[in-house]
């Protein structure tokens, strides 16, 4: 009788613990600030990515294969804001015990997981696609013709987003699992999201580097490279002078060689803003993540500053068009004026 009722009070001693140590929460005004920015960036990345699309499908716009690849990178962007930004915000503003969001249930972890990896990777991919498709046109005059035209764009951008969404493909079947024998109270989801019963390091850091190569490491090489040999045919291109050809054709291949010159610091400066936005949360990924595990207040702090900056890279390039393209400034300005009109 004894030896029960000791068992007994030594089980509740150890369910008392557990509660108290699983609804262990974290305040902070700095994780306040970042969820309130993170929303910040849905609302301001999904207005400005509607309306990169609907300009960038403008007839004067579509026409040009440069244009049809940077629709297909608003709408991964526009894709990417609502996962890790969304549960910032769910986190640390809605939820009362800071659950994350892929913990309400094995469907949304692998959902949000796997929307989270791939619309990453295929803007970055989307973006690297028109940095190289600028190259191969500037120094291959069969490419043009052949097979960067602008009716084959579809076709490329289908390829390459079948192959990014088979490489995460797994993240539909294998991440995630629910604990046996938990009973969900409080904080306790009972759902272990971001791994696999045989390995906890499924995804972070293990599969992490393979999304810094895909996301990151490949893309900013292709970006690099390809618009390394862009300013070197396009700036010596712009010191010849033809004395041969008249003034009105001399004119007209010199406004030419300027719209080039300023779509490829447009296009470089995106690429700068890219890598300068998105390396520092995967170095934190992959070599830092699990470190600060026991530190959670740092660690919460650390990755929503790193998250916040890398989702700003997917939410600023409406106001980077605006400020660097002059002919998306002159259809925006079209676009509204012409709603304007029609709403009087």
């Amino acid at each position: 009788m004894f030896t029960n009722n000791y068992s007994l009070s030594t089980e509740s001693i150890i369910w008392n613990n557990t509660i108290s140590e699983s609804t262990v929460l974290f305040h902070h005004p700095i994780l306040y600030g970042l969820a309130i920015y993170a929303l910040f960036l849905i609302i301001i990345g999904t207005i400005g990515n509607i309306l990169t699309i609907i300009i960038l499908l403008r007839p004067n716009l579509r026409q040009y294969t440069t244009m049809r690849y940077l629709i297909a990178v608003a709408i991964a962007d526009l894709s990417s804001l609502y996962s890790w930004n969304l549960n910032l915000f769910y986190k640390h503003l809605i939820n009362p015990y800071q659950n994350d969001l892929e913990d309400s249930s094995i469907l949304l972890c692998r959902f949000i997981s796997f929307m989270a990896f791939v619309s990453l990777q295929l803007s970055s991919w989307y973006l690297t696609l028109v940095s190289l498709d600028r190259c191969l046109n500037i120094h291959f005059l069969f490419w043009h013709r052949k097979i960067g035209r602008a009716n084959y764009v579809i076709y490329i951008i289908l390829i390459v987003t079948i192959i990014i969404v088979l490489i995460n493909s797994h993240l539909l079947f294998l991440n995630g699992y629910q604990q046996s024998n938990c009973i969900p109270f409080e904080k306790r989801t009972c759902i272990i999201c971001y791994s696999h019963p045989n390995d906890p390091y499924y995804i972070f850091p293990k599969w992490e580097k393979i999304h810094v190569i895909i996301y990151n490491l490949i893309p900013f090489s292709i970006m690099f490279i390809s618009n390394c040999f862009i300013i070197r045919r396009s700036i010596p291109s712009t010191m010849i002078r033809t004395v041969s050809i008249d003034t009105k054709k001399r004119l007209s291949q010199n406004y030419r060689q300027r719209k080039q010159k300023r779509l490829t610091y447009l296009l470089l400066f995106v690429t700068f803003l890219f890598v300068l936005l998105t390396t520092p949360v995967m170095i934190y990924n992959v070599f830092l993540r699990n470190s600060l595990i026991d530190r959670k207040p740092l660690k919460y702090i650390l990755q929503g500053i790193l998250l916040s900056m890398q989702f700003t890279s997917h939410a600023i390039n409406f106001f980077v068009y605006c400020y660097g393209a002059s002919i998306f400034r002159y259809e925006l300005n079209e676009f509204l004026t012409s709603s304007i009109f029609k709403r009087s």
